[in-house]
């Protein structure tokens, strides 16, 4: 089904169930979808509509989902049951895995991008700091390097390979993902760099928040000339010309002593200029200092600070989907299928996190009781079906 507004803000004005995330799902943009990306040409069995039921579908019913899993999964009474997949035939685990291997990730993409583009719209920047912030940061995956065709090594390791991926996480929800296997990615002046600036148009008006990693000074005056607000942090050892001085306001923040609030030129490798930008010193209780750095001029030190802060939530959401979702493990091994896998991880993610938030709930719990109520979902459905009253059930 299409969402439109009223529709869902009725439906968020209610307790949130499972039954209704389901319902939230544009099925008939998935249908149509099929059709406009090419995604069954010359396909016989594995629908891209199926597949992308089969995978949302067995990442959240498994904590260690793999091919066979889903060949017993897809195979199911029950799974075809819910999502009213043909019931002739069977599919092996090795027709999955060529699938994955060839099947347009567009189409997914796409899916990902019209329920992001709907759900981004139901909440509102943090009230406590009233900004809307993109954080942005990677997170790594490891394989055996004889099964991972493409790939990073990271030390003298030679029978691991990893992928990166770096995401973007607007307020509540990932907003947008790369994939990086060349070896040169390792460093984030180019993997975040290049994810900021090929999204830059997505959130105009967003604080872009990533942490000191990326220490190339072009990139904080190109964010600049692109009037682009950002805020990270910076090594303590920077060389730096002083331009001029602020009135520290907020003398500590966070068990964080403001030592200064000035505006400098940042200087490069070359010794070349950048900027000026703003940087706020402080110091921790243990005489540690923390430098940050902004180009936003009107907010205070205490703003800054805990914008920054704020970068933490996209820690916690890796452990989230790397704990529940597994997604520290490759389900493929082959680049299209990561892909496949990745934005299918974006829907399920995007959905837990507003089941998590509209019932007030940890992830785990959540995660327990999305699960709970999918297979009672399912049981209900088989016993109005067969003619009973699941209300004598469930009572």
């Amino acid at each position: 089904m299409q969402l439109n507004s009223s529709f869902v803000k009725k439906v968020f004005d209610t307790p949130f169930t499972v039954e209704k995330i389901i319902d939230l799902i544009p099925d008939q943009k998935v249908r149509k979808l099929s059709s406009t990306t090419n995604v069954d040409y010359q396909v016989k069995k594995l629908y891209g509509r199926s597949v992308f039921y089969l995978l949302l579908y067995g990442i959240l019913d498994s904590t260690k989902v793999s091919l066979r899993t889903l060949e017993d999964i897809f195979n199911s009474t029950k799974f075809r049951f819910l999502y009213n997949i043909d019931c002739s035939g069977t599919i092996k685990y090795n027709s999955i895995s060529d699938r994955l291997a060839t099947i347009n990730p567009d189409y997914f993409k796409e899916i990902y991008q019209d329920i992001y583009d709907h759900f981004s719209k139901m909440y509102t920047p943090d009230e406590a700091l009233l900004f809307s912030i993109t954080r942005v940061d990677s997170t790594m995956v490891a394989e055996a390097a004889n099964k991972l065709k493409d790939g990073m090594k990271v030390g003298r390791r030679t029978d691991k390979k990893q992928v990166k991926y770096t995401f973007q996480l607007t307020d509540l929800l990932p907003s947008s993902v790369e994939i990086f296997t060349q070896q040169s990615a390792l460093s984030e002046d180019i993997a975040i760099v290049q994810t900021i600036l090929k999204n830059i148009d997505q959130h105009k008006n967003n604080i872009i928040v990533f942490d000191r990693g990326v220490a190339k000074r072009q990139f904080y005056d190109d964010l600049e000339e692109k009037e682009k607000l950002f805020v990270t942090r910076v090594r303590e050892t920077s060389k730096y010309e002083l331009c001029s001085k602020n009135t520290v306001i907020n003398q500590e923040v966070n068990n964080l002593q403001v030592k200064s609030d000035e505006f400098v030129y940042l200087f490069n490798k070359k010794n070349q200029k950048s900027g000026p930008f703003r940087l706020i010193k402080t110091l921790k209780k243990d005489g540690h200092q923390i430098w940050f750095l902004t180009n936003h001029k009107s907010i205070s030190e205490k703003d800054v600070i805990l914008i920054y802060q704020k970068r933490w939530d996209i820690e916690v959401f890796f452990r989230f989907i790397k704990q529940e979702l597994n997604f520290s493990h490759l389900l493929s091994t082959n680049t299209n299928g990561i892909k496949v896998v990745l934005y299918i991880t974006m829907i399920l993610a995007i959905l837990l996190l507003i089941y998590k938030k509209q019932n007030n709930l940890g992830y785990k719990r959540a995660v327990n009781r999305f699960r709970i109520e999918l297979d009672e979902l399912i049981t209900k459905s088989i016993i109005t079906i067969c003619g009973g009253d699941p209300s004598l059930v469930f009572r």
